[in-house]
């Protein structure tokens, strides 16, 4: 009788027993979730959440177009032709093709600056027909055989040449040349070339062929040297597009375009750029290497050997 008493009071106190080692346990309070969403409401939220990121990345990517076709449309902008704005280039134009009087010739533009260059710096055309900037009576003449289509020859542009007609065209130790040949642009680049040439009747060949490099880094070349890109290039830089165009589709300057490819064969040229050099006036030229070190030591060299 008295274990059944007992027994009985053991159960009675095993659920007391087992809520006070509950609370003594450092369990976590139960977490109580309110009522769940119905499939309809759950599906209604999923697609509110998914069109805001289609709104997000929407807005992203017209504003990343936005960005893009703002920095084209800045690439596609030309200077105008001014010694403000091509200061490397503002030096007189002297002209003196026999065949084409009005090539770079000092009757063609007036500089609105004063010269960059030395004393008797000038831009003229060679005894090859080749567009040449520098002193005539310089030590040593440069030319370098590009395309304006090759990628290679737009960095040569960008890095090589303006270094070296800044430190040493301008100051009268050298000249250089543009022979302008299409290896890689094709019919595009000889278009552009024409363009080129035409432009120097405005007194701008070199601004013009500074821009066509420019322009085939940030555009195909199919239009950046067609004849409607070559006429809205000409009229950003305050020319006369008419007469560019007219010029151009003489094709005028052919026989010149033809007569760089056997120069350029004659000096051995197998690729562009290539950087051909020659001494005085002897018009020999031979092949040096374009890196700036041999450059600036060619030249150097050419006229501590005119001092001596």
């Amino acid at each position: 009788m008295a274990k059944k008493q007992t027994q009985a009071v053991e159960r009675a106190e095993a659920p007391a027993a087992k809520a006070t080692a509950a609370r003594s346990m450092p369990w976590p309070a139960r977490v109580k979730f309110e009522g769940g969403k119905t499939r309809a409401q759950r599906k209604k939220q999923l697609e509110l959440q998914m069109n805001i990121i289609y709104v997000v990345i929407g807005l992203t990517l017209v504003v990343g177009l936005f960005i893009i076709n703002a920095n084209w449309q800045n690439a596609g902008s030309a200077k105008e032709v001014s010694c403000v704005d091509y200061p490397e280039y503002c030096v007189p134009m002297a002209g003196t093709a026999a065949d084409f009087a009005e090539l770079e010739a000092a009757s063609v533009r007036t500089l609105d600056g004063d010269s960059s260059g030395e004393e008797g710096v000038v831009r003229y055309v060679d005894a090859n027909g080749i567009a040449t900037i520098g002193d005539p009576a310089a030590p040593i003449h440069l030319v370098v055989v590009s395309d304006f289509a090759c990628p290679h020859c737009q960095d040569f542009h960008k890095d090589t040449m303006s270094k070296l007609i800044d430190e040493f065209v301008m100051p009268g130790k050298a000249t250089f040349g543009l022979v302008m040949v299409s290896g890689t642009g094709g019919p595009y680049s000889e278009t552009a070339s024409q363009a080129a040439l035409c432009a120097g009747e405005q007194g701008a060949f070199w601004e013009m062929s500074a821009e066509f490099f420019r322009l085939a880094e940030s555009k195909q070349i199919d239009e950046a040297f067609s004849f409607s890109g070559i006429r809205d290039l000409a009229k950003d830089m305050d020319m006369d597009s008419d007469k560019l165009i007219e010029c151009l589709s003489s094709n005028k300057y052919d026989r010149y375009l033809s007569g760089y490819q056997q120069f350029s064969s004659d000096g051995g040229v197998s690729g562009t750029p290539t950087v051909l050099a020659s001494y005085g006036s002897t018009n020999q030229w031979s092949k040096i290497n374009r890196d700036w070190g041999t450059l600036t030591q060619t030249i150097e060299d050419a006229n501590a050997r005119q001092a001596e």
